[in-house]
């Protein structure tokens, strides 16, 4: 196959009007303003799943209040709640797990001691 260079045709005068009406136009695109997250689908895992301390349902709370502050439009105010909510969502996740972890040493722990016998009806 032989490749060949293609041109294209330059625009037409019409074409510089329509597209180039003021040459001295500046676009400034600043950083778009980031919003914060609210949490709120993991505060409700959170509050239905594991729920140690009632912090499901703290965390919950906050992540609402980071909402409508995200609604209203007070940015600094929904990333104060936000950052709560994130904090006690991971503290119900860590204790969760904590305790999971410990009902599954505790089980293996008697399995081993008891042998066959605890499986026995």
């Amino acid at each position: 196959m032989e490749m060949k260079e293609v041109r294209a045709a330059p625009p037409s005068d019409y074409q510089e009007l329509q597209f180039n009406r003021d040459q001295h136009t500046v676009v400034t695109i600043g950083h778009p303003v980031e919003h914060p997250r609210d949490y709120v689908v993991w505060s409700i895992c959170s509050l239905c799943h594991g729920n140690p301390l009632c912090f499901g349902l703290v965390a919950l709370i906050f992540s609402i209040k980071a909402r409508d502050m995200k609604v209203i439009g007070d940015l600094q105010r929904a990333r104060g709640h936000s950052k709560w909510a994130l904090r006690f969502n991971g503290a119900a996740l860590i204790i969760f797990s904590l305790i999971i972890l410990c009902f599954l040493i505790i089980l293996s722990i008697r399995v081993i001691r008891l042998g066959p016998h605890f499986f026995r009806y």
